[in-house]
């Protein structure tokens, strides 16, 4: 059974509401919030240097970037960077995105790339964002169509920002979306938590990232 890390936040009539809603069986009443399709594929989301910054607590690592999480992201990379070496092995397509902010002129400035260790193979989509959404002024709908992609498997960051836009997206779109808890994260814990609890109620599958690589597995023996 998934470990939900947000249960210590929860009242007990935050509980008992979730349960006699029935928010812990099906999600959403208004639409299909969770589930996990056929032909699925990883999305890294803006995994970069200015986000994640040194592997020092985060109070040093923002001393260098505002945006940087420090310990926090390098806890998430490490996990990230196995779960995408999974995810290759068995087939699975990975794309990435990245946020260009406007205050860089310069797209190839070294803040803005992909970390070295989950950096993206070169057969792999790299897609530029202005804002938190990875469909927002974007080609990545037309890529997941072309595609038949019917599930996205959201990894990276920010769990309250980015994370929650895209996945929000995704599923207006109708894709399916699942969340491995250990790969994503955010710079505020109660964010980080809040977050996955809001997404797993309303709009996607909330899994451990041992879960998530059963059902990819999954996928290759079904093909």
């Amino acid at each position: 059974m998934t470990k939900r890390i947000w249960e210590d936040l929860l009242t007990e009539q935050d509980k008992r509401v979730i349960e006699k809603a029935g928010y812990d069986k099906e999600g959403a009443s208004s639409w299909e919030s969770r589930g996990a399709g056929s032909n699925p594929m990883v999305l890294v989301i803006d995994v970069q240097e200015l986000i994640v910054g040194d592997n020092v607590p985060i109070l040093e690592a923002v001393e260098e970037h505002r945006t940087a999480m420090g310990e926090i992201a390098w806890d998430a990379v490490d996990r990230i960077a196995a779960f995408l070496e999974f995810a290759r092995g068995n087939d699975i397509p990975v794309s990435y995105t990245r946020v260009v902010p406007s205050s860089y002129d310069d797209p190839n400035h070294d803040d803005l790339q992909i970390v070295d260790p989950v950096a993206p193979e070169p057969d792999e989509t790299v897609i530029d964002k202005s804002y938190a959404s990875a469909f927002y002024g974007t080609d990545l709908l037309a890529q997941l169509n072309r595609n038949d992609v019917d599930t996205l498997v959201v990894v990276g960051n920010s769990t309250s920002g980015c994370v929650r836009a895209t996945t929000v997206d995704a599923q207006q779109h109708g894709f399916d979306v699942v969340l491995p808890q250990e790969c994503i994260f955010d710079r505020i814990e109660a964010s980080h938590k809040i977050g996955l609890l809001d997404m797993w109620m309303k709009y996607a599958e909330v899994l451990e990232t041992d879960e998530v690589e059963a059902y990819l597995e999954s996928m290759e023996h079904e093909s």
